[in-house]
């Protein structure tokens, strides 16, 4: 028998065997090396299908995280999407009043009770005033209420003694109209056109004149004076001519 030593397996083997042997180690390794070329070639291919796949996940996503008011769910490879309930702002309707305009019958009625009507002496002491203020509106309202044009205080000075020496025509004129006396005498005989002349009224010792004023009348007491002396003792030259000068 021949002996063959085997340079591949360091093995020492008789006759043909050794052939046989080497045949059959050949074809394992190389059947084992055609097996695995295939799996490895389909491992191969499934990874970049599963990148595309990973690429296309993160791009929606990343849509998504643009879109605040959409919600995203992953699902294997299937993206859903969702879109978020929008809430709608409920209309605020104006809040309903319980007061209601008070009724006629709800109003309290005014009092039928007026004021008292002032007194005559009242009326009087009213106009005396006006008159000194030179008030024409308040003389004249007094006057259409009954107040009495010749009122006068205790010494005898009248309501139209205060209009001339307060300077005011028209309330001389509204006193005069109803029937105040153009020449009534103080007790110590000063008269309206005395005033006139004393406080240098010459428009209306002018008027006065014109309504009977007597120009000649003289104060009572030591020293008698007429109104045009009087305009004379004030220098007023102007007002004692207009009484005759």
């Amino acid at each position: 028998m021949t002996t063959y030593q085997s340079k591949t397996m360091g093995i020492a083997m008789p006759g043909p065997l050794p052939h046989i042997l080497l045949a059959g180690l050949l074809g394992l390794a190389v059947g084992g090396c055609g097996a695995s070329t295939p799996a490895k070639e389909s491992s191969l291919a499934e990874k970049p299908a599963a990148s595309a796949e990973a690429t296309a996940v993160t791009a929606t996503q990343a849509e998504a995280a643009e879109l605040p008011a959409t919600a995203v769910a992953t699902l294997g490879s299937d993206v859903i999407t969702a879109e978020a309930p929008r809430q709608e702002a409920a209309s605020i309707a104006p809040a309903e009043t319980t007061d209601t305009p008070a009724t006629a019958s709800e109003i309290p009625e005014a009092s039928a009770e007026t004021a008292p009507a002032p007194s005559q002496a009242e009326l009087n002491s009213q106009l005396w005033d006006a008159a000194r203020a030179g008030d024409a509106t308040t003389a004249a309202s007094l006057l259409l209420q009954g107040a009495d044009a010749q009122t006068a205080t205790v010494s005898g000075e009248t309501a139209l003694h205060a209009a001339v020496a307060a300077g005011s025509l028209a309330t001389v004129n509204q006193l005069v109209s109803h029937g105040a006396n153009v020449n009534a005498a103080t007790s110590s005989g000063w008269r309206p056109l005395h005033h006139a002349a004393r406080f240098s009224r010459p428009d209306i010792a002018n008027f006065l004149l014109q309504k009977g004023a007597d120009p000649k009348a003289a104060t009572s007491g030591a020293s008698p004076k007429t109104p045009v002396q009087m305009a004379l003792d004030q220098g007023d030259l102007r007002t004692a001519r207009i009484l005759g000068y």
